[in-house]
């Protein structure tokens, strides 16, 4: 990313914008730009599983179960966080959507969402890590929850921009450094996605679009 769009990101970013981004009236805390994508990916690509870490208030994850309806999806949208106290009724309510308490990256954790999506499903999944974006936090996810992928799945990393890529320079090592990390102890298993990640010019998921190779 590099300049109007770069600024505009820091512009959103900075104002706290994304803090007051809401769908259905629940807070979502995304960028519009990234959920428009997500939601062609998930045409494209005939995504019928959604996994996502980090639910908070539910606003993406009411927004993927719509989708999956809309599309008559045989799958569900499974949601984990190591608390539900800040989660919407409209969320929590919604028959598309499966949460999950605990820590992402445990193995009880992946243990319960192997239960919840079968191994011999005929569609694919999508994987979006939101949760702790601590960089030891997020490989663990990557190392804990990517094996659950496979060829023709999709991985999307957010938050990527913290830690001065080209926000919170404050952070310390994030999302980001993750990834770079997990790539080079796992050459070849994913393909960064560049068209479909600068199709919109901006991302909170820089260098976070991936399609699973096997």
């Amino acid at each position: 990313m590099e300049g109007a769009p770069i600024d505009y990101l820091r512009w959103y970013y900075e104002t706290n914008v994304w803090k007051r981004l809401c769908y259905r009236g629940v807070r979502t805390l995304k960028l519009p730009l990234d959920m428009w994508n997500y939601q062609e990916l998930i045409f494209e690509n005939d995504v019928h599983w959604i996994l996502e870490t980090g639910t908070r208030h539910g606003g993406s994850a009411l927004f993927f179960a719509d989708l999956l309806a809309a599309g008559a999806r045989e799958g569900r949208v499974v949601s984990v966080d190591v608390t539900n106290e800040a989660l919407h009724p409209l969320a929590s309510a919604h028959p598309k959507i499966r949460l999950l308490l605990g820590d992402s990256a445990a193995p009880e954790t992946v243990n319960m969402v192997r239960r919840l999506i079968p191994a011999d499903r005929s569609h694919a999944m999508l994987l979006i890590l939101d949760s702790d974006h601590a960089a030891a936090h997020v490989l663990g996810e990557l190392n804990a929850l990517v094996p659950l992928l496979r060829q023709g799945d999709y991985l999307i990393v957010e938050d990527t921009i913290v830690n001065g890529h080209p926000v919170r320079p404050d952070f310390g090592p994030g999302p980001l450094e993750a990834i770079d990390a997990y790539l080079s102890q796992n050459p070849g298993r994913l393909a960064h996605d560049t068209a479909r990640e600068s199709k919109f010019g901006c991302t909170f998921a820089y260098r976070g679009y991936y399609k699973v190779r096997g």
